[in-house]
């Protein structure tokens, strides 16, 4: 007997490596110390959710700030915003827009989930959103139309025929679709619309603002967008293409005012939530950027150029401007002879613009490497301190940060990485905040303490935790198949699932009670998990075992004592098929059909599997993957 075993051993023989996963992760150690405050109304999605400023997209008829929070990730999938969705749920927002699953039908470079699997995580969020906040309105937005090579059109219009079906069949006020789908068809096309056939021009921003304005935006109160009803016209680049030219066009046709503070620079700058961190609106982002350092100087003075270009809004001198950039042309190889020339004309650009706007500019901050510290960085922001006119001030995020063995603090940095952590943030803001009041005394912030962050930070990591919990047991398949969940063993997860929402709903979570129900949850799941069939001396059942990332893959024998690896096979080669024998203790050997030997457990899971023609001194246990890596 031969069966395919699809997903169960995703755990085994998926090595998931994403190259920008700390860009990804530092993001949401941000989000941690940002709680939506209540009332807010949240934006939750990937790329192309994050790369819009939506906070400055809309104005109310009073002109006051409305409480919009954006929590896009870019390159991020539905697994990731789940694991991090009690982050955003914590003080229950007014209202939340959720767009999602781009890169999680990407077959190279995402996640290569089917639209089934899509569609098991956005309801699971939903659910959750409502569990935990039901008076939170919930809008499900289509996955937009495309053209690009690695996702196929059948899964995002199946998974956006699915979101909409479940919508249609919950039939509840707090929960609607909205279907952007024909009015930004002409993503795929580029031109005004899109500079990759995938990613928004501020011409498509503004078709999709206008819509949220007319039907969904505010309750009883007209709202209005910011930006020209001519986008596609008027927007500007700088004579930039892909995503920083994306980016420029925002802040093109974006109104500026005199109160104003514009922060330009990398990706640092671009993926801090500033206006949050100051606990101040008339912080605007012009940053831009995606990995470390992310934004040449070159280009900087490109994103200023855009940002200031005439266009039929109005643009006042602001109040004051931070720069935070050259990070990628110090790290680089031109000499810092040269990079200085470079960041000279970024403060030129500026300053033609803005002759008597007060420039703050922002020392780099360190690295976890000594060696560059000391020979690039540290010169580098030396010479920033002796730059004049008398409008041009120096703001140290250099020293605040170094540790006395002259690399960046750990606290300070994401684990392993030169990128800032949620702490790093905070200490940034606070150095900022405490030079712009030097000149402007009456500006006034709400800075987010040490100590307030710290709790904050814990508080978030025990939530989604939890939360991590939860989904875990919501997007399994219940069934009677291999690898599927029994009704009845799921019983006991449903049970502790509902303490954990009660857990949630209270204003202070106890850690201990918290990782007791996370276990309880985790032990139920995967007692209701129905196991291969084992063989036995009487019968034999052959799996094949297919490849999650690339389902025309299956795990095969290259050997009698040799690697195994993921090739495509025709359904019936024996180096391809294996079988379970269970052991006294309950693991299982896995035996290959062809040669008759065992794939050997491994000490570190990064290390290819290998055959062996003895019995392994441990066997597997099997166990539940929801999700690849």
């Amino acid at each position: 007997m031969k069966k395919t075993l699809l997903f169960l051993l995703a755990s085994i023989f998926t090595l998931a490596a994403w190259g920008d996963e700390p860009f990804r992760k530092h993001r949401y150690d941000l989000f941690k110390v940002l709680p939506p405050a209540e009332g807010s109304i949240v934006f939750v999605g990937n790329s192309i959710t994050d790369m819009h400023p939506w906070v400055e997209a809309f104005r109310s008829d009073n002109e006051i700030p409305l409480p919009i929070v954006n929590r896009g990730n870019s390159g991020t999938y539905s697994t990731e915003q789940s694991d991090n969705l009690e982050s955003y749920l914590i003080n229950k927002p007014q209202k939340l827009f959720l767009m999602i699953g781009t890169n999680d039908i990407a077959t190279s470079g995402g996640l290569n989930f089917k639209p089934e699997q899509v569609f098991a995580y956005v309801k699971s969020i939903v659910q959750r959103i409502h569990k935990r906040s039901p008076e939170t309105q919930v809008y499900l937005q289509s996955i937009l139309n495309n053209n690009t090579l690695n996702r196929p059109a059948e899964r995002w219009l199946e998974t956006n025929r699915l979101v909409k079906a479940f919508v249609e069949e919950t039939n509840e006020d707090w929960l609607k679709y909205v279907d952007l789908y024909d009015m930004l068809s002409g993503v795929a096309s580029g031109g005004v619309w899109s500079y990759d056939n995938l990613h928004l021009t501020a011409a498509s921003y503004q078709k999709w603002v206008e819509k949220l304005c007319n039907q969904y935006l505010l309750d009883g109160e007209p709202s209005h967008p910011y930006y020209p009803n001519n986008a596609s016209e008027q927007q500007q680049n700088g004579g930039l293409s892909g995503s920083h030219g994306m980016r420029a066009t925002y802040f093109s046709v974006l109104p500026i005012q005199s109160d104003d503070i514009l922060f330009f620079g990398d990706e640092e700058v671009k993926n801090g939530e500033w206006n949050e961190l100051f606990g101040n609106s008339h912080f605007k982002n012009r940053g831009s950027g995606w990995g470390y350092g992310g934004l040449s100087l070159e280009n900087a003075s490109k994103i200023v150029e855009a940002t200031f270009s005439q266009t039929d809004v109005a643009k006042l001198h602001p109040k004051a401007i931070l720069v935070y950039a050259g990070t990628s042309d110090v790290l680089g190889s031109d000499d810092l002879e040269t990079v200085k020339l470079k960041y000279i004309q970024l403060i030129e650009k500026i300053m033609s613009n803005c002759p008597s706007t007060r420039i703050y500019l922002i020392g780099v901050h360190p690295t976890n490497n000594a060696t560059t510290n000391t020979t690039r960085i540290a010169p580098f922001n030396e010479y920033l301190s002796t730059l004049g006119p008398d409008q041009v001030s120096y703001i140290d995020c250099y020293n605040p940060l170094l540790g006395s063995d002259n690399v960046a603090r750990e606290d300070y940095l994401l684990t392993g990485t030169n990128y800032l952590n949620s702490m790093g943030y905070v200490k940034m803001a606070y150095q900022i905040m405490t030079s712009i009041n030097t000149h402007f005394p009456d500006e006034v912030f709400h800075p987010i303490s040490d100590e307030s962050a710290i709790e904050r930070i814990t508080e978030a990591n025990i939530r989604n935790h939890i939360g991590q919990a939860l989904t875990a047991g919501q997007v399994v398949t219940v069934g009677n198949g291999i690898g599927e969940y029994s009704e009845t063993g799921m019983q006991a997860f449903n049970a502790k699932a509902e303490e954990a929402y009660e857990l949630l709903d209270q204003s202070y979570v106890d850690e201990t009670k918290a990782n007791e129900l996370v276990s309880a949850m985790s032990t139920a799941v995967n007692a209701a998990l129905n196991q291969p069939v084992a063989s036995t001396e009487e019968s034999s059942v052959w799996y094949q075992i297919r490849a999650l990332r690339a389902p025309t893959y299956y795990v095969s024998a290259t050997g009698a004592e040799a690697g195994i690896a993921g090739l495509t096979t025709s359904g019936e080669m024996a180096t391809s098929m294996w079988k379970f024998v269970k052991r006294t203790d309950g693991s299982y050997d896995i035996v290959n059909r062809e040669y008759g030997t065992y794939i050997k457990p491994v000490a570190n899971y990064n290390t290819q599997l290998q055959t062996t023609a003895t019995q392994p001194e441990k066997g597997w246990t099997l166990s539940y993957a929801n999700t690849p890596g």
